[in-house]
């Protein structure tokens, strides 16, 4: 297994800085995953660590090896690529043993390895087929296996699940861990699909305008996101604007940072380490983390309720999807939150005021 790391990494094309001065450390077998909107630098960065594109300046190490300026041919790689990229005049077994052809492995050992790459994605009794007899994942299963096959030190993958229905995409998922998992290679996934990321990835960068966001597991990213791109990226999320009133103690340890809100007082037991105690800061509260209930308010806003903090609002809309329902609460002429109910069981009609909870961990204070 294969450490992969990232240095100061740039790439300008003409005035265009699509990727500004990037660092990275991927660990050895870990499904790491780039994310970010389109235009945001995550194929050019895929395409660097890969040899397609020339860095500006800056460095790319597998391991102990300066890979930077080595083209593809000479870095040992897997690339699956988006459309696939596979021969539909050859067979599934032709298709996965053509790397290994390139490279004049023998016959026996050709045979032994294509047989292990079909079985590991559990195609080997589609062996014999040609390409255009297959459904979409299983031609995505041959790209896979493909680029398995030749044993590459880091495996990359670029937006594979895009060319897939729905359904199938979701199946995909676990089956790509699943497989890369098993393999122990190092991987590199381009998504701009953030279920992707949050249901597939060990280590997530999110990517804007060719500069990382911010580097963590998905739940991190998700639960403490460091600024508002990454927090509205991520899913869905509400901002509120307060002013920080100061610190209080928190009862399980360390601090609570107050905040004067449209919805009152509201303890925050997420910040930056370097928030001053007075000013303006935007707050990020999740949509499912807000707890709804009919219980009459009784009129102690912002005060700590249950170990939680506590506000009412009436509620303006809702919509109901089954399994989850989606309201939206009226807090002040300029402020409106969304909140989630799974398995919705209030009746309320609009206009009804309803009681809601917030724990301090769920109040997230973003650095900008």
């Amino acid at each position: 297994m294969t450490p992969i790391i990232i240095r100061q990494l740039r790439k300008e094309f003409g005035k265009t800085v699509a990727v500004d001065n990037i660092n990275l450390d991927i660990g050895s077998g870990e499904l790491f995953f780039l994310l970010g909107p389109s235009g945001c630098g995550k194929t050019t960065l895929l395409r660097m660590i890969a040899g397609f594109t020339d860095p500006t300046s800056g460095e790319i190490r597998f391991g102990d090896d300066n890979v930077t300026h080595l083209p593809p041919n000479k870095r040992n790689t897997g690339m699956v690529f988006q459309g696939y990229a596979l021969w539909p005049h050859m067979t599934v077994r032709q298709n996965v043993a053509f790397g290994l052809e390139v490279r004049k492995v023998s016959k026996a050992e050709m045979d032994k390895r294509v047989d292990e790459a079909l079985e590991s994605v559990q195609l080997t009794v589609q062996a014999e087929r040609k390409i255009n007899q297959l459904s979409g994942g299983q031609q995505q299963r041959v790209a896979l296996a493909r680029a398995l096959v030749i044993k590459p030190t880091v495996l990359l993958l670029d937006e594979p699940l895009s060319n897939l229905d729905a359904k199938l995409r979701l199946e995909m998922r676990q089956s790509i861990r699943n497989i890369c998992k098993a393999s122990g290679i190092t991987g590199v996934y381009v998504t701009h699909d953030q279920k992707e990321a949050l249901s597939m990835a060990d280590g997530v960068a999110v990517l804007n305008a060719g500069n990382v966001m911010q580097v963590g597991p998905p739940r991190q990213l998700y639960e403490r996101p460091a600024n508002r791109f990454v927090a509205d990226f991520l899913g869905e999320t509400n901002f509120v604007t307060a002013e920080v009133k100061g610190r209080e103690p928190n009862p399980a340890g360390g601090e609570f940072v107050v905040l004067d809100t449209p919805m009152g007082l509201l303890r925050s037991g997420v910040f930056p380490e370097e928030l001053p105690n007075a000013g303006n800061v935007t707050v990020s509260i999740r949509p499912e983390t807000v707890s709804l209930s009919s219980d009459a308010a009784d009129g102690s806003n912002g005060q700590n309720f249950n170990g939680t903090n506590h506000f009412s609002a009436a509620r303006a809309d809702s919509v109901y999807l089954g399994e989850m329902a989606q309201y939206q609460l009226q807090i002040s002429d300029e402020l409106s939150l969304k909140a989630f109910e799974l398995n919705p069981r209030l009746v309320e009609a609009a206009g009804a005021t309803l009681s809601a909870t917030l724990d301090p961990e769920d109040v997230v204070i973003l650095k900008d």
